[in-house]
């Protein structure tokens, strides 16, 4: 009798099982840019190229439980990678050109109460004030007026707009460094790792169908005066054509000692969309106490000031063609005269039955200013060619 029951069991959950089986999406993204730099006192062309694949496996269990993991893999090649310094390059594995590693980026488990209200654990990412109009600052790794994406292993939960993320740092983001300096010039720092512990909050207020997102992050490295803060406000508007993205964020370290080094950031971009004509617009300022110390501490962009202009009009529903018209300052020290104007065209291919986006560019670039080093030519007009291939699937 036992026998009986047991293989009835057996047989129920047998037919049960392949009905439990999570559900498998999968979805990704794959760029792949190249650009070219000619300096017009130079005979020679140099070129850099960088492509990415993005794979990102959502498993869904049922109506309440899902999970979500990502991987990438990413190359990259600058002037012959000489040009490298200074940049976040992530895995150092993960940037050789030829041969892209794989990078595992993170994975979390959610549970889902309501289309607006979920609870996540595991690694999670997060980042404010996003440029929306300019095309070269896009990535939330590298280009944010508010933060920068930061990444952390903890706990997120989210409630009818309210976000609220606490955990330790992973990756780059849980690196502790302290910097020396005396008399007032650099002379070095030492970094630890598996210290550094991050609040992060936000709430999306919808009116009218307006979007007012105020928000804060507090970051410790667990040293004495040593911590770090975000706050700030985020606003979408939209009027008929006409659409606002704006921010001004706040960010500060060493908050409770004498040496705290702080900015303001401003960040305006307008845009105009009618018919087959559309007008985007960004400008960005940043107040900041010490250029010196802000290079090293909380840099989001390396200049404290730039404009974008770039109006276009669709030829037809696969090309639109723009003019981009740019000034920078192409310093945080508003002491130095290092100023640069950019002219050129635009050219948008895109397939959206398939996701696909063509963009090819030609640009040229005019530095203006007493300091430009003459050194590399870096004060000669120089021309830029691009093209950029992405599609997601």
């Amino acid at each position: 009798m036992n026998k009986r029951i047991f293989f009835c069991l057996l047989l129920l959950l047998g037919t049960a099982f392949p009905q439990i089986r999570p559900k498998l999406d999968l979805s990704g993204m794959v760029m792949v840019h190249a650009y070219a730099d000619w300096n017009t006192d130079e005979p020679k062309v140099t070129h850099r190229f960088e492509s990415m694949l993005d794979l990102d496996f959502d498993l869904r269990f049922n109506d309440r439980w899902s999970a979500w993991l990502e991987l990438e893999a990413m190359g990259m090649a600058m002037n012959g990678m000489e040009d490298m310094e200074g940049m976040d390059m992530g895995d150092e594995s993960s940037m050789d050109p030829v041969n892209p590693a794989v990078v595992f980026n993170g994975a979390y488990i959610q549970y889902t109460r309501s289309e607006r209200t979920f609870f996540r654990v595991g690694d999670l990412k997060f980042f404010e004030g996003i440029f929306k109009n300019y095309y070269d600052f896009g990535d939330p790794r590298d280009d944010a007026a508010g933060i920068s994406q930061k990444t952390i292993r903890g706990l997120e939960f989210q409630w009818n707009g309210l976000q609220f993320d606490i955990g330790f740092g992973t990756a780059g983001n849980d690196q502790s460094c302290h910097y020396h300096f005396m008399f007032g010039e650099y002379m070095g720092m030492d970094c630890l790792e598996g210290y550094t512990y991050e609040v992060h909050a936000a709430y999306d207020l919808e009116i009218a169908n307006q979007v007012f997102r105020p928000y804060f992050d507090y970051k410790s490295y667990q040293r004495k005066d040593y911590n770090e803060l975000y706050a700030g406000l985020d606003l979408s508007l939209a009027f008929g054509p006409f659409a606002f993205h704006g921010l001004y964020g706040f960010h500060s370290v060493f908050l409770a000692s004498d040496d705290a080094v702080s900015n303001h950031v401003l960040l305006v971009e307008p845009s105009f969309d009618i018919s087959r004509f559309c007008i985007v617009g960004s400008l960005f300022y940043a107040f900041i106490d010490d250029p010196v110390r802000t290079s090293l501490e909380i840099t989001t962009r390396p200049e404290y000031f730039f404009a974008f202009i770039e109006s276009s009009v669709a030829v037809n529903e696969y090309l639109s063609i723009g003019v981009p018209l740019e000034l920078h300052t192409n310093s945080l020290d508003k002491k130095d005269d290092l100023g640069s104007a950019r002219i050129g065209g635009r050219f948008y291919f895109n397939v959206p039955d398939f996701k696909i986006d063509i963009i090819s560019m030609v640009l040229v670039d005019i530095p203006y200013g007493d300091d430009w080093p003459s050194e590399g030519n870096k004060n000669d007009p120089s021309f830029i060619f691009g093209v950029e291939a992405m599609f997601d699937f």
